[in-house]
């Protein structure tokens, strides 16, 4: 939530509009859309089995088929997990509710499809007597869609977000794949952990940053008197607005959880030294704010 709340945030303070409201539905619109992305690569594994049991099905069509493919020991489309997620009715469900599909895109899974049938995983998990269902599936999603140029192409055309996101979906798609085989039931993720907690924390984060931003600026100009606050680069900014956003508003949050959480965010959507930077200037203004009474922490072991 707090990624889809930085990206959010950096569109609002780029845009100059200044229009919260539809700021704010647009967030919710971008989290949407992150289950949409879960829902679209869980049908594309449906997918590329449906291409391989036309390709097993054309075998005997043909005058020499391969001899390995004959003795195919598995196929993806006899997969367990396959089976199950297209049986599921949560998932045929929020297809059907959310207007999802690769109809548009044959040649796309077909290419992708014949990647993976060229590659030496296929071939081995063909043969393989003993392979492993879920050891494959998770080699297909980490070597060969995580990977993909052509999936990658796709996806920022079709959302401006889904870029960034595509590391974190494939995530819950290798999680909802291992509890699969660890429980031999099929349980997808829900969009929210807890659906009204979680939304009042994006809302009152996402607003609060905004609402208190010239505020933030001022304190955070005031430890960087040493740096050229309008040449530090705007993600830090905002990132360090957010973290003074919840470390104030959020007193059930302990202090360090806070610091270590923008610091991990620092790491992944700013510059390499943006993690001493928003470190460093944390680290004091979580200080200051404490002495002067503006954070307050409730819960035992929350300060510090």
């Amino acid at each position: 939530m707090r990624n889809k709340v930085l990206q959010a945030l950096y569109a609002h303070f780029q845009s100059g509009k200044g229009d919260l409201p539809a700021s704010e539905r647009e967030l919710f619109r971008s989290i949407d859309k992150v289950y949409d992305l879960y829902i679209l690569l869980l049908m594309l594994l449906c997918e590329l089995a449906d291409e391989d049991q036309n390709d097993a099905d054309e075998l005997h069509t043909k005058f020499f088929p391969k001899a390995q493919e004959l003795n195919a020991k598995h196929r993806l489309f006899q997969l367990r997990f396959i089976d199950d997620l297209r049986k599921d009715k949560t998932f045929t469900s929020e297809i059907k509710n959310r207007k999802l599909g690769w109809q548009k895109e044959r040649d796309l899974v077909r290419k992708f499809f014949l990647e993976i049938k060229k590659s030496e995983d296929y071939s081995k998990f063909l043969l393989d007597d003993k392979a492993d269902e879920q050891d494959f599936l998770l080699t297909l999603i980490k070597k060969h869609l995580l990977d993909s140029e052509a999936l990658i192409n796709f996806l920022e055309e079709s959302n401006i977000y889904w870029h960034d996101d595509f590391d974190f979906v494939c995530h819950m798609t290798i999680k909802t794949i291992k509890s699969f085989y660890e429980s031999s039931k099929l349980q997808l993720f829900k969009l929210f952990k807890d659906e009204q907690d979680d939304k009042a924390f994006t809302h009152d984060l996402f607003t609060k940053t905004i609402l208190h931003s010239d505020d933030f600026s001022k304190s955070i100009s005031e430890k960087t008197r040493n740096w050229d606050v309008d040449r530090i680069a705007l993600m830090d900014i905002i990132i360090l607005k957010m973290a003074l956003a919840e470390l104030i508003s959020f007193p059930g949050i302990p202090v360090k959880v806070t610091i270590n959480e923008y610091i991990d965010i620092s790491k992944e959507f700013s510059t390499p030294k943006s993690k001493l930077f928003v470190n460093g200037v944390l680290d004091k203004l979580a200080q200051e704010f404490m002495q002067a009474g503006k954070i307050v922490k409730t819960g035992r072991g929350l300060v510090g």
